[in-house]
């Protein structure tokens, strides 16, 4: 294996990627939906991939760009059982999606040597190429590693693609959209004591103590904290809690709820001795107080890990908050290793569903303990925005380092609370609040420009999961529809943007953002506004109170189940946005398209019968590929690992059109088994003209 999670292998192929030689040739290919300073960098003109559903062989060619892996076959050859995969894009893979590349190489019955790639996506895709030869699968690799794994942010698309967009002026590099969350206009909007409104009422003030960062490193630069809490004392409670990460206002209900407020922050560092922070239990104490109201119950304090865990970690110098006045509850949330093994476990119960089969899907997804999590994230959500809304009191989370479990918390709690975030700009601000000001590992948990260490766990995924079983419960509170979580789920480790790319806001001021475009400036665009914008929302100014019960959970189909053939049977379909950043949404291709066959009586035979994979475009080409069989295409599945293929023979009734040439029917020699045929001009542009290009704006 040439990368493999945490392996000392890969880094010095990473280094020796890292300089991937000039290609001009494959430079000159261009294909549609091509985006700006995207370039081919590698092309293997002749690429088998192998189909497990139905079993068989696509022949084509795979192009390696510094933004994706995309293969393509020759046009009109795509089986009608496979077309749906051209709908999806399942083969048009963002560098940044790769979570895992092994390269194996075996020897046939007939002694010829076998190279083998397996791709495994972070968005539950595998992918199983079979190059014919050692270079092929060398510079794939190499391709992968430099663009993928360069271990240096300016390496990744995201910075190509943000220069080429501002040398053709289609969007200027400006800050506006990097700065949709402005923490003075918020906390002012919210009560708080500001220097733009200054609100001498309000127990809690907006303060620059970490304006250079040099309190918290991985905390935004203003804070909202309690007015009466002194720097110093302020410094003593971030050397007490774990990384800095003192308690800091997420959110606060204003005057009209008696400025009772949501907190966060990281775990103390008490340890097994008991040791005490005199400055950590006075803030925590004015938290309690707050205004005023209620000044005799007991501050509600989630602990959002295991009480197991949460031991467990006092006995390696952690803690937790047994102080006077404060009502300690766990909320029982796993830690990012338990959630990572369910995402895992809820994809492979989604890979081993076929229609054709009675299969084992309510016990595949019940051993997965996805929805177990959810429940636990949205019981402890549940209970915060109970306690500000009815008690009107006050609440402090965290977790261990107060940046995975407790933003899902916090994040979902204001969600519920206060309609601002519940609006098309707004829900993208609370991310932007929440998420990545506030600290959260997004280049460590997505393994963004790096490979997947034993930190990696897509932990926004499964947030944005509870967001989309918030939607679905009231789905007029909400000015967006679901498939913005889809955008944000397929965006998130696409590395064409710099929104995601660092692990806290002062990483991303400096390494990012002046270099690089944000997400937000493209989903708030006019035209892309419209594409997820819920039509039936309501607005109010009501307090969301969902029904945690599963039994009222509903599976996310737009993401699981997208890159499945039930997908199509369900409709589910990646919202398609306005072309942005696209070198030339409206070139007219070179070479018309031909009509498609007709489809034989075996293909519509097959319509029930699960399919395993296929192209994400059509390429024209009089070349063939090879198809299974009538017994390979009822086939189980296989596995990767079958290391022969499946004989070309597809038997068709007279007068139904073929998508074979004559001569080709007329060659029914099969190669030696366990061989491949030797590479062949697969397409026109071997080594001539690209047919498969088009015209350069």
């Amino acid at each position: 294996s040439d990368w493999s999670s945490g392996s000392t292998g890969f880094s010095a192929l990473a280094e020796r990627a890292s300089v991937l030689p000039a290609n001009p040739q494959a430079a000159a290919l261009t294909f549609d939906d091509m985006f700006m300073g995207e370039s081919v960098h590698v092309v293997v003109k002749s690429c088998y991939l192998l189909v497990q559903r139905p079993l068989c062989e696509l022949r084509g060619r795979l192009l390696a760009t510094n933004y994706r892996l995309k293969f393509q076959t020759p046009k009109g050859t795509l089986r009608d059982e496979l077309a749906w995969m051209k709908e999806v894009s399942y083969f048009d893979v963002p560098m940044g999606m790769i979570e895992d590349l092994k390269r194996e190489t075996t020897t046939s019955m007939a002694g010829v040597p076998e190279y083998r790639l397996k791709i495994s996506t972070k968005d539950n895709r595998t992918l199983t190429l079979l190059p014919h030869n050692e270079e092929d699968c060398s510079m794939l690799v190499d391709a992968v590693a430099a663009f993928g794994v360069p271990r240096n942010l300016e390496r990744l698309f995201a910075f190509k693609h943000a220069d080429a967009m501002a040398a053709s002026k289609t969007l200027a590099r400006d800050q506006s959209s990097w700065n949709i969350y402005d923490p003075m206009q918020e906390y002012t909007r919210m009560g708080i004591d500001t220097d733009l409104v200054p609100n001498a009422a309000s127990p809690w003030g907006l303060s620059q103590v970490n304006a250079e960062y040099k309190l918290c490193a991985t905390y935004p630069a203003k804070l909202a904290l309690p007015r009466r809490m002194s720097e110093s004392e302020l410094r003593a409670v971030a050397g007490f809690r774990k990384r800095g990460r003192l308690p800091a206002m997420s959110w606060c209900g204003g005057h009209d709820m008696k400025y009772a407020s949501l907190w966060r922050c990281s775990q103390t560092t008490e340890g097994l001795m008991g040791q005490k922070c005199s400055e950590d239990q006075k803030l925590v104490e004015l938290i309690r107080q707050g205004a005023g109201n209620r000044s005799d119950r007991d501050l509600l304090v989630i602990d959002l890990r295991p009480w197991k865990a949460a031991w467990a970690n006092k006995a390696g110098g952690g803690g937790f908050e047994g102080y006077p006045k404060c009502n300690l509850v766990f909320g029982e949330i796993d830690n990012i290793h338990c959630v990572r093994d369910a995402w895992r476990g809820m994809a492979m119960a989604v890979a081993n569903v076929a229609d054709c089969e009675v299969g084992t899907w309510f016990k595949d997804v019940a051993n997965s303990n996805w929805y177990d999590y959810i429940g636990a994230i949205l019981n402890s959500m549940l209970k915060v925005v109970q306690e500000i809304s009815i008690e009107g009191c006050s609440v402090m989370v965290h977790c261990s380092d107060g940046w995975d479990r407790t933003a899902q918390i916090t994040s979902l709690a204001m969600l519920c609370l206060d309609p601002a975030y519940r609006t098309q700009e707004g829900f993208l601000r609370l991310v932007q609040k929440e998420w990545c000001s506030f600290g959260h590992r997004f280049r460590t948990r997505m393994a963004l420009g790096e490979p997947p260490s034993g930190e990696y766990c897509p932990v926004f995924i499964q947030w944005l999961e509870c967001v989309y079983q918030l939607v679905r419960q009231t789905p007029n509170e909400f000015e967006f529809s679901t498939g913005v979580l889809l955008r944000l789920a397929s965006e998130v480790a696409s590395n064409r943007f710099g929104t995601f790319l660092c692990d806290s806001e002062s990483e991303r001021q400096q390494k990012v953002m002046p270099f690089t475009i944000s997400l937000w400036s493209v989903l708030l665009r006019p035209e892309d506004l419209v594409t997820w914008r819920n039509e039936s929302y309501m607005p109010s100014q009501k307090v969301i109170m969902p029904n945690i019960c599963q039994a009222n959970y509903t599976v996310w189909d737009e993401y699981w189940w997208r890159f499945h053939p039930r997908g199509q049977k369900l409709k589910v379909r990646l919202p398609a946005p306005p072309p942005f950043g696209v070198a030339s949404a409206s070139a007219p291709s070179l070479v018309p398209v031909p009509a498609a066959p007709a489809s034989s009586p075996s293909a519509s035979a097959s319509e029930g019968r699960a399919a395993g994979a296929g192209p994400d475009s059509d390429l024209l080409s009089d070349s063939p590929i090879r198809n299974s069989s009538p017994a390979a295409a009822s086939a189980t599945q296989a596995g990767d690992d079958a290391g022969v293929a499946v004989a070309a023979s597809v038997a068709r009734p007279a007068g139904v059109e073929t998508l074979f040439s004559k001569e080709e029917l007329a060659s029914t020699d099969s190669p030696p088994r366990g061989a491949r045929p030797p590479p062949a001009g697969l397409f026109a542009d071997d080594d001539d003209d690209d047919v498969f290009s088009k015209s350069r704006p």
